[in-house]
């Protein structure tokens, strides 16, 4: 459908008068030529057409007398100013002023800066406490694994060698298939898994939206010179439309397999045997093994036992400590001795002989 030319109206500020034509450039009542605060508008429920109206763009004010002139004439009716040399029309007054684009700016880059330096301000406070946080966590982590000598006195050495035996046990078990070694015992066909089957087709109710005719929805622009122009849109329009649709529905088989029970002999962890003393001479255990039993992993350890002296407070105190520590240093240390340790946290890192 083409467009069409509908008259705008507008109202005299000076007098009052209302509802004038827009194609009117001065007041009928006081004669008083539309000025720049004049905004066009149409009257509710009414839609005038004008036939043969051609649309050449806004109306413009002339830079040099204010005179009001219409899109085509590219001089000053009143004047004679070239239309060039002027910058406002109907379309550029009605956006804000600069100034009070500037201060819209401003204001919005004011409140967005104080935004931002209280945002800022927020994370590197954050920032700041998370970092205050590690350090002082680093500090203390630091402060409390500094190595400290201590005296210590050695009261007991000790030795544990241990071995742990294995045996030999016989496990009834079942799978899918008979593993090397196994002695089996029986058979049974099982389920082993299910299968999707079709069993038949549903007729199932569905919906899907499909054209069904139109119509022109109208909307009105304003061409900047009294009138408006009507634009007519075609709009498709959609009904539901119901059908049946046949739908596979499937049924769960068993499949079934061979499935296999057998005894199979395996090693496992059954004891550990150990020795233990707080001489100089260890020793592992004598092994009575029988014929379903091996011998698995060889361990030892060596512990020390005696007296720390330290301070607290600036009070001189003792208490008895056992480390665990590596087999040489337990063949150079013996009962008796006096040794300077050094200690990270509660870890034993060093010792000296006084």
């Amino acid at each position: 459908m083409a467009d069409k030319i509908v008259m705008g109206y507008w109202d005299c500020p000076s007098c009052g008068s209302t509802g004038i034509p827009g194609t009117t450039y001065d007041c009928p009542n006081c004669g008083r030529q539309r000025g720049k605060e004049t905004k066009f508008y149409m009257k509710e429920g009414e839609v005038k057409y004008i036939q043969g109206h051609k649309v050449q763009g806004a109306d413009w004010y002339c830079e040099f007398c204010g005179a009001l002139n219409s899109a085509g004439k590219t001089v000053c009716e009143n004047c004679g100013s070239q239309k060039s040399e002027s910058k406002d029309d109907y379309f550029s007054l009605k956006q804000p002023k600069p100034e009070q684009t500037n201060n819209v700016v401003n204001n919005t880059q004011n409140t967005g800066s104080d935004n931002t330096t209280k945002n800022r301000f927020k994370i590197l406070w954050v920032v700041g406490f998370i970092i205050l946080f590690l350090i002082a966590q680093n500090m203390m982590t630091k402060f409390i694994n500094k190595p400290r000598d201590y005296k210590f006195d050695v009261q007991e050495m000790t030795w544990e060698n241990n071995i742990d035996i294995e045996g030999n046990r016989t496990f009834h078990e079942s799978d899918w298939y008979l593993p090397g070694g196994a002695r089996l015992d029986h058979t049974s066909y099982e389920i082993r898994t299910y299968e999707s089957v079709l069993d038949h087709y549903e007729s199932v109710q569905k919906s899907r939206e499909v054209p069904d005719g139109g119509h022109y929805e109208t909307s009105y622009s304003d061409n900047g010179d009294g009138t408006f122009t009507e634009e007519s849109t075609y709009v498709t329009d959609y009904t539901t439309e119901y059908y049946y649709e046949d739908e596979p529905v499937y049924r769960q088989e068993p499949v079934y397999d061979t499935k296999y029970y057998y005894d199979i002999d395996k090693w496992v962890y059954d004891r550990t045997e150990t020795t233990t003393g707080k001489d100089k001479k260890p020793y592992w255990p004598e092994l009575n093994l029988t014929d379903k039993e091996r011998e698995g992993d060889r361990y030892s350890s060596y512990t020390m036992k005696g007296v720390r002296y330290y301070k607290s407070f600036g009070k001189s105190k003792k208490k008895e400590e056992t480390y665990t520590i590596q087999e040489s240093w337990w063949k150079d240390i013996e009962v008796g001795q006096t040794l300077s340790l050094t200690l990270e946290g509660k870890d034993l890192a060093d010792y000296k002989k006084d």
